[in-house]
């Protein structure tokens, strides 16, 4: 097509498309070498096999209930010479798996810094680094309060709660808990209770992914 003839409904419809065509992120970001190193650590694998990347599919449907095509996956990690551009719906579904909102929350959580493996970064609390039995104590707002016990595999009971839907005995699956940033719970198991407070037999729901701190983020995400 001549540009000189272009005519105010194709420049209209060439604005549409720039506009609505998915975003990609440069695949030299920093940022995603550091999301991709995370989501290995979470997943319990190093990227190194062809087992691996199905181990990586599997741990982000299983967190997120969204999938990433196996060959999506295996360029994003620049395996056996395979490369392409990350999409930002990938990059977003790859940092949900890990317990934030999307990328750009878990941009702006590390900025340009390479996170070390101390249990603390800055002010979070990754799963990888707890052990069984370890108790953390998260706090949001509005008054919101529980102390969860970790079970090992990425996976917490709730011991006590207070002004949340979370209930003691609850379990669910998260990765890292980030001081200021909200965290993304999957495979959240609810128990419902009776009005004195017991369990009801038979009587569990299963919630595929519950969010807290939505309002500013947690507040307090300590080690007991």
């Amino acid at each position: 097509m001549d540009f000189r003839k272009w005519t105010k409904s194709d420049v209209a419809m060439s604005e549409k498309v720039r506009i609505f065509a998915p975003r990609k992120m440069n695949q030299s970001d920093t940022n995603i070498d550091t999301l991709k190193r995370l989501v290995c650590e979470a997943a319990g694998c190093q990227a190194n096999t062809p087992g691996d990347f199905y181990t990586i599919m599997a741990f982000v449907e299983s967190r997120t209930r969204e999938s990433i095509g196996l060959t999506t996956i295996k360029r994003l990690w620049q395996y056996a010479g395979l490369s392409s551009t990350p999409r930002m719906a990938t990059l977003d579904v790859l940092a949900r798996s890990i317990g934030y909102r999307h990328y750009a929350d878990f941009r702006e959580h590390y900025g340009d810094s390479t996170p070390s493996s101390n249990i603390v970064l800055g002010q979070s609390v990754k799963a990888s680094d707890l052990l069984p039995g370890d108790h953390l104590m998260l706090r949001w707002n509005p008054g919101r309060e529980i102390v969860i016990e970790y079970l090992g595999n990425s996976t917490f009971r709730v011991a006590t709660s207070e002004g949340s839907k979370l209930q003691a005995d609850d379990t669910f699956q998260a990765s890292l808990f980030a001081l200021g940033h909200a965290a993304m719970l999957a495979n959240v198991i609810h128990g419902e209770r009776d009005r004195s407070g017991a369990n009801v037999a038979k009587s569990y729901s299963s919630w595929p992914l519950y969010e807290i701190g939505q309002q500013g983020g947690l507040t307090l995400v300590r080690k007991m």
